[in-house]
């Protein structure tokens, strides 16, 4: 069986970048892509949320076709309230 894969805008502190995902994998591996992506590695993933254009918070360990995104939907990745140096 072929993996199912969509492609995610998520915007990381306001820097786009295109993540392309496993529908059948943790939204937690969407995260760990865009930090990579753009570099934003100096928190753990843990120390960041997943919003969506809504502003609601998404459960990054339930899995992406959970969420039942469109192609190219945006979210928003920025870090916890407190955490950061």
């Amino acid at each position: 069986m072929a993996e199912k894969m969509i492609e995610l805008t998520v915007i990381v502190n306001g820097q786009p970048t295109q993540v392309v995902a496993n529908e059948e994998a943790p939204l937690l591996t969407v995260v760990e892509k865009a930090l990579e992506q753009t570099g934003s590695t100096g928190q753990p993933a843990d120390n960041w949320e997943l919003r969506n254009a809504s502003g609601v918070e998404l459960d990054v360990h339930k899995k992406v076709e959970d969420f039942h995104f469109e192609p190219g939907t945006q979210l928003f990745l920025n870090l916890k309230a407190g955490v950061g140096g």
